[in-house]
This record gives structure tokens, sequence and C-alpha cells, in this order.
């Protein structure tokens, strides 16, 4: 018998290369990298590896890449940042990307742009030193789209948070000097970039008004961690709070102590137990342990699932800092209802009062604590509305193809 094969029809489209992007981020964003930059920077990474021919540049954290991811996509790993602070205040980069310009990542980032790029990304503030040597790359290769992927408007969140510091006058002049280093990084990246991804779209009225061109892509976070389906909190549920999230910064941590100083005594009076669950310093863990002698201070927890299910919610104290917080999608997929200060609960695509509650200042937050936590109907009605409005929003697939689409020029329809 002899074999025929039909020929196949001469109008089916040959399959389009795929886009080669170079992603520089600042280090492996694998635990122990569990802050919330880490893990926004991983969504991205594992979500446009599937949809481009993805090369990442980063530096050792000491984190291991999945065996899937490190075949998915090709991984430069560059040797640790840079220790201590005092270096960075004679650079020309800020503290957070001083960290990163080692002489090996930037050799290894050398090596790379001798290679044909569709598009480079810098991933945060962090990447500010590789602007230059992406513009001159820009500049030879007039094809390649430049990615600024900012994680917020880092200019005033980081004055706050320089301002909740207690400095000697030494120190405050050399913050103030990072300061305008910060300022000036972020505003020639937002100037230079040919795309701008932002995660809260609040953030697009301060861009806009350094750059006004339409060049920025909304790239909220996506979601793929646990997800319960349904819960109910009933007078069984221990009358319990969380307050969850790494506190490995300096940021991070004086939010939690803030939070301690006024809230203890109130919390404990009400009869409510309180957990801390995150990564911290073990010093940190020592501090509240010997203060605050009735909080449960856990530490890193792999598996939050079995804690959430047994708290009647979530409060999110944030003082500093501004943006969008990744581990606002745990309570709201997990089903723990969110209390929190106005200005910390922000981009969700729920209302304040219908799918979590505000309040102005951490006194009335305390007050609002312990008014709801025996209103069961009420913590309910607050996770059930949170979920159903968040429940379609948050898929990795929809972001990496808005990113593909925007860095190949096949639609701008995605920019704002």
């Amino acid at each position: 018998m002899t074999a025929s094969f039909a020929a196949a029809p001469a109008d089916t489209p040959t399959p389009a290369p795929r886009a080669r992007v170079l992603y520089l981020t600042k280090v492996v964003p694998y635990p122990p990298a569990n802050a919330g930059d880490a893990v926004y920077s991983r969504g991205i990474i594992e979500a446009i590896a599937v949809t481009t021919d993805l090369t990442v540049l980063c530096a050792d954290s000491g984190g291991t890449i999945p065996e899937d991811q490190a075949r998915a996509l090709s991984w430069n790993v560059a040797g640790p940042q840079r220790g201590g602070r005092a270096g960075s205040v004679l650079s020309r980069w800020p503290l957070i990307a001083w960290k990163s310009a080692t002489p090996e990542y930037l050799a290894r980032l050398d090596q790379l742009l001798t290679e044909d790029w569709d598009a480079i990304v810098l991933d945060n503030l962090g990447l500010a030193h590789a602007l230059p040597r992406a513009e001159r790359y820009r500049a030879a290769h007039p094809g390649t789209r430049l990615v600024y992927i900012s994680h917020e408007y880092e200019y005033p969140t980081r004055a706050g948070k320089y301002d909740s510091y207690h400095m000697s006058l030494p120190k405050r002049l050399v913050a103030n000097r990072d300061l305008a280093k910060v300022k000036a990084s972020e505003e020639a990246m937002l100037r230079a970039a040919d795309i701008v991804t932002v995660i809260n779209t609040n953030d697009l009225v301060p861009f806009r008004k350094i750059d006004p061109d339409v060049k920025y892509l909304p790239l909220t976070p996506g979601y793929n961690g646990p997800v319960s389906a349904a819960r109910v909190i009933g007078p069984d549920t221990p009358r319990r709070i969380l307050l969850l999230g790494g506190r490995r910064s300096e940021q991070k941590q004086q939010i939690l102590l803030d939070w301690m100083e006024f809230a203890y005594d109130r919390i404990n009076a009400a009869g409510i137990e309180m957990i801390i669950a995150g990564d911290m310093h073990e010093s940190l863990h020592d501090t509240l342990t010997r203060r605050y002698p009735q909080t449960q201070v856990l530490g890193f927890v792999a598996n939050l699932e079995a804690l959430i299910a047994s708290a009647r919610m979530g409060v999110i104290a944030d003082t500093i800092g501004g943006g969008f917080k990744l581990r606002l999608l745990s309570h709201v997929f997990e089903r723990l209802p969110m209390v929190g200060l106005s200005g910390a609960i922000s981009g969700l695509p729920t209302p304040e009062g219908a799918g979590y509650l505000g309040a102005a200042d951490l006194q009335e937050l305390i007050t609002l604590v312990c008014a709801v936590c025996d209103d069961t109907d009420r913590l309910n009605a607050l996770q059930e509305r949170a979920f159903n409005d968040c429940a379609e929003a948050y898929a990795w697939s929809a972001r990496a193809e808005a990113f593909t689409a925007a860095v190949t020029g096949q639609t701008d329809g995605h920019l704002v």
C-alpha cells in the first residue's frame, strides 16, 4: 500500500515567532524572597514565559527555581546583591538600585545585550541602574520596546517611609539625598519607557503628570493561590484576628510595631485573640513575644489555609507605604474579611463598606475591629462581596496576553 498525505491548505497561517524578551529583575523571585515585590515579579515572569521567549537576569537570593520554571525559560543568575548602605551615598543611584548594580550583574547584562531582543523589561525601581544601557540598546535597535514594571509610585511611598523613621541629623541628610535620587530615577524611567505597567490605576494620575503619553498598561496582580469555594463564619469561629504578611523590611516592621503599641491592650481587653503570621527576622520575633506575651507570633507559615479558616478577620494596618498589597488577594480568595485603614486597602474592584471595612486611623481601626468581631452576618457579607467582585478579575493568563500584545505592537488597545 502506498501512503499518501494531504497537503496543508494553502491559507494555513505560519505561527509567528514568539517575541524575545529580556527581563531584568532584582533577585531570584522564589523563597526566601517572599515579599510582595518578589511575589508580583514571580507571577509576571511565570505568566509571560508562556507567551514569549523569555530570558531573566537576576541576582542570587538563595532561592531555588522550580524545575518547571527552569525548563520554561532561560535564567541568568548573578551573584548576590550588595549589602550595607554606606556605599550608595556617593553613587548616582538610590540605595535600592545601587544594591543591584554589582559588577557581575552588569557584566552579565552587557553579555546579554549582544543578542537580539524585541523588548527589554526593567522590573522595579531597583533596575534604574540598567536604564542607560537599555536606552543605548534601543537607540541601536529602534524596534526594541523598553518596558518599566512599576510596583507603586515610589517617591511618595519612600518619602513617607523615611519620615516615619527616627533618625539622627546625619542619617536624615543621607535619607534626603537618597530620596532625591529616587525621584530622579523614577521620573527618568517613566519618561524613557515605551510602556509603563501599573499595579494600581490610582498611580496613573501622578505618572501622567510626569509623562502624559498613552503608554500605560494596567497590570494588576494575578492570583494562583488557594481558593476557598465557600465559607461561613459563625459563633463557633474563634474570636481571632490575623495580621498577615512578611516583615523583613524596616517599613513593614515599623507598621507592625505601631499597630501593636496602639492595639494590644484594647484588643486583649475585648477578649479578642491576635495572631501574627509572616516571614520576619528573629530579633523582631523575640521583641514581639517579649512585649506582647498574649499575642501568638508564628513567623512564616507555608500553608495559611487552616489558619485563615480559624479566624474572623484580617487586619490591614499599614500606616505607611502605598500601592497594591498582594496579601489582599489571599484575604479575598480564602474568604478572610478585611478590616483596615482606608488608604491601605487600595486597588481592589470591591467597594469600601461592602467588600471591606475602612478606618481613618489606628484608633478608629481598633474600635472598628472590636465592634464587628461578633457581627458574623456582616463579616460573612464582607467576604462574600469581596470574593464575588474579584473572582474573574485576577487571572494571570489575561495579563500575559495583554502584556505580550503591547510589547509586540500587535495592539496598543490595552494602553491608556
